[in-house]
């Protein structure tokens, strides 16, 4: 059933350019060769006919995959949005690393998707309307899911890419905090380390990027949401002055930040919040992002708090990838001291 229905998916694209062999559905795809995909961690190519795209369907992809992202001083859109119409897709678009299909088959209804189908990492995903009338109703109740689909592909493949390029062994001040496994990019150091405390740093081309790290006791707080915002200015307040005299960093409150409670792995309890810092006194700006585990077996809270200052570029990228690597870190015991 899972062949058939990977077949299916590919249809539309399966006859646009010329490139030799077809998937044979997920039991095959170990065997197959494949170059890899195209794109990077938030770009989405879409194929849809001129005609759909114009009537409904790319309003429908604007509202919903190229809403603007939560935690951003700036509007930018959640998926960079590609459109292209099914006669002008060739080898190389056919790469992409994500891809949505949507058509209008009389008489069918789906939603089918496919992996690693022309390249890899890559996902493909068809959705199918029975007539262009029924097209906006179809969108409407599949793309919300559609998004959550797309963004876990694009954590995986970020992830993944991250890996690559991760600081191996972890630097000593971080490792003595007690952290056992993080994606730490390459270009992040130590400049303060403290008991229960570190803070790296990552100067690019066009960003500062800092990433805290802290361990304390848990104390069965019954606000942990709002202890995360008190215990984040605290810090910001001790550890980093603004430009101008008397200036620090806080959270920016007036753009309440958003937070969602998970599970960790290792079934701990988590929080992620994410929103805007501010400098207090002065000027200056941008996303931060928290992930929060309450750790009950060691009773410890780790948390991991990644800030981006970048004025002169655009964030959402850099703010996927330090939400990816804050969510990374692993906490386990303290090391003994030789």
């Amino acid at each position: 059933m899972r062949n058939w229905i990977a077949a299916l998916a590919l249809t539309a694209l399966a006859g646009c350019g010329s490139e030799s062999g077809s998937p044979s559905g997920e039991a095959a795809a170990p065997q197959r060769t494949l170059a890899r995909s195209n794109g990077t961690h938030n770009e989405l190519t879409v194929i849809c006919p001129e005609n759909l795209w114009q009537a409904s369907a790319g309003l429908a992809v604007a509202e919903v995959l190229g809403a603007p992202a939560d935690g951003l001083p700036q509007a930018e859109p959640r998926f960079g949005i590609i459109h292209t119409v099914p006669e002008k897709v060739n080898s190389l678009l056919r790469k992409g690393k994500s891809m949505l299909s949507i058509e209008v088959i009389p008489d069918s209804t789906a939603v089918l998707e496919v992996t690693d189908a022309f390249a890899r990492p890559q996902l493909v995903i068809q959705v199918i309307a029975p007539s262009a009338e029924a097209l906006p109703q179809v969108l409407a109740e599949v793309l919300p899911q559609l998004a959550t689909r797309f963004a876990a592909h694009d954590a995986k493949v970020l992830q993944t890419n991250l890996r690559r390029r991760s600081q191996k062994p972890l630097p000593s001040a971080v490792r003595a905090l007690g952290v056992s496994d993080m994606l730490l990019p390459e270009g992040f150091v130590v400049t303060l380390s403290k008991p229960g405390v570190v803070v790296l740093r990552n100067e690019t081309k066009k960003s500062l990027q800092y990433l805290i790290l802290t361990r304390s006791a848990s104390d069965d707080s019954p606000t942990p949401e709002a202890d995360v915002i008190k215990d984040r200015d605290a810090l910001l307040r001790r550890y980093f002055e603004g430009p101008e005299a008397k200036s620090h960093l806080a959270t920016e409150l007036l753009v309440p930040p958003s937070q969602m409670a998970y599970t960790a792995p290792g079934g701990h309890r988590a929080l992620r919040t994410i929103g805007l810092f501010k400098t207090v006194g002065g000027f200056g700006g941008g996303p931060f992002l928290n992930h929060r585990v309450f750790d009950d077996t060691r009773g410890i809270v780790g948390t991991a708090d990644a800030l981006v200052f970048a004025p002169s570029t655009k964030k959402r990228k850099l703010q996927m990838e330090l939400d990816e690597v804050a969510a990374s870190v692993r906490w386990g015991d303290v090391p003994k001291k030789p």
